[in-house]
């Protein structure tokens, strides 16, 4: 059986710029846009290459801090490995997400 993994996922510069600006801890994230999709670019083929699959968990800067706060998390690294494993599993559920082809 293969392996589904989740990536959180930003749209665009300007939405990567934006989340930034809410997580608590973005001194650990890629500098800018361009670096983070070199980085998820390198993790997606790794992912694919193991044979799993690779999906999409969008972050939306402005839900994002109203579902952390709604599951007792911070807008940081838990916050978004969290919701990354919950786009995950209701891709389990349901087959529905945008996989990274």
């Amino acid at each position: 059986m293969r392996d589904v993994i989740g990536i959180a996922w930003y749209k665009d510069e300007a939405t990567y710029r934006r989340a930034l600006a809410i997580f608590t801890d973005s001194e650990n994230m890629p500098a800018s846009f361009e670096k983070w999709k070199a980085l998820v670019a390198r993790q997606c083929k790794f992912i694919k290459e193991s044979g799993n699959i690779a999906i999409r968990a969008e972050i939306d800067p402005e839900a994002f801090p109203v579902w952390c706060a709604s599951r007792g998390f911070e807008a940081n690294s838990s916050g978004r490995i969290a919701f990354v494993n919950h786009v995950v599993l209701e891709y389990r559920k349901t087959g529905k997400g945008t996989v990274i082809e």
